[in-house]
């Protein structure tokens, strides 16, 4: 696929896509809107399932990215039915509806430089929403996931400690500069504490309810530290 600075999909992959999913087609330049069908299986559960979706050259939260959006308006349903706050429980953007198709530190892996439309669709795009069918019936996610937003960041650096690359700390620091409660982790990244309320909102100490994002944070710390960068001078 062209870089992302490109206003359009190339046409051979939008081509490529549709000949696969008969149900898109490019509304505008670098945009791609209507009917994906899904049979995917995980684990033991089989989900054949139909969504109304755009995908955009363009999106506003990455720079590697398409953008996908579900538009048929079943992510507010599964929202209302389940009892959630707002669609960030089902890993979308409240500011643009954009879809959290993986998380940022996985981007480069999940889609190479040089990647097609198709790539992103098949592997990315699709497994979502397979996903969001899962979550409409069972009220959870299928699979092991990462909170939403800024915590999701730092849950996967407590997971993968060793995967702090100059690169991938550059974005994930500005990804949670964007965040928009960056305050609160600006202030654990300049004076960590596991007895601070939790960066969730839930009023519990960080440490106890998110141990995982807690372990991140050091290990992020930690990383910045070795490539001499002082938490303290990151503030926007």
């Amino acid at each position: 696929m062209e870089p992302l600075e490109a206003k359009n999909f190339d046409e051979s992959e939008v081509a490529e896509v549709i000949a696969l999913h008969p149900g898109l087609r490019q509304t505008s330049p670098g945009v791609l809107e209507g009917v994906v069908e899904i049979h995917r299986q995980y684990g033991s559960v089989v989900r054949q399932d139909t969504f109304s979706i755009r995908l955009t050259v363009h999106n506003p939260n990455s720079a590697r990215l398409p953008a996908l959006r579900e538009v048929g308006g079943r992510s507010k349903a599964i929202v209302l039915k389940h009892g959630y706050e707002d669609v960030r429980a089902v890993h979308q953007n409240l500011a643009d509806g954009t879809a959290c198709v993986c998380v940022k530190q996985e981007e480069t892996k999940r889609f190479p430089p040089g990647a097609r439309l198709v790539t992103f669709l098949d592997q990315l795009a699709i497994p979502y929403l397979y996903g969001l069918s899962y979550v409409e019936e069972f009220g959870k996610w299928p699979w092991a996931e990462y909170s939403h937003g800024g915590l999701g960041l730092l849950e996967f650096y407590g997971d993968s400690p060793g995967q702090c690359s100059k690169e991938s700390l550059e974005e994930v620091m500005a990804s949670l500069r964007a965040d928009s409660d960056w305050p609160d982790f600006y202030r654990q990244l300049k004076n960590p504490s596991a007895k601070r309320a939790c960066l969730c909102g839930s009023g519990k100490a960080f440490g106890k309810c998110h141990h995982v994002a807690w372990q991140g944070l050091k290990n992020l710390i930690s990383a910045l530290a070795q490539l001499g960068l002082d938490p303290k001078s990151l503030q926007k």
